[in-house]
């Protein structure tokens, strides 16, 4: 099975959006990143700590259905940056391709509210 469709049957990618993603990645990139994903055992521990001075206005979302983020830790990410609002999307890792309209709007709305 090719990465295109790895995308698209593992992690609901619409397959126009993984065909383009997919054209960018060559060899040692995906090995790289493989590399890198295989050696995270404390994800987040050296910088996690780090969120509490975020000061920026934060809107955090995330796929309710990622099989390689657990919801919760999105959760945990709005409350250490203090986000405005954590929205749960019904969707898989790659939210943003799988509900660009319902993300837009969130973001617009996020950056148009009074200061």
């Amino acid at each position: 099975m090719s990465f295109a469709k790895d995308l698209v049957a593992g992690f609901d990618v619409p397959a126009e959006p993984a065909e383009e993603m997919v054209s960018h990645v060559d060899g040692p990139m995906k090995d790289s990143i493989l590399k890198l994903y295989r050696s995270a055992l404390m994800v987040g521990a050296e910088w996690e700590p780090a969120l509490a001075n975020v000061s920026a206005p934060a809107l955090v979302f995330w796929g309710a259905l990622d099989p390689a983020g657990q919801v919760e830790f999105g959760e945990k990410l709005g409350l250490a940056v203090r986000a405005s609002q954590v929205m749960r999307l019904d969707r898989n890792h790659w939210t943003v391709l799988q509900k660009p309209a319902e993300v837009a709007a969130a973001l617009e709305a996020h950056w148009n509210q009074p200061k």
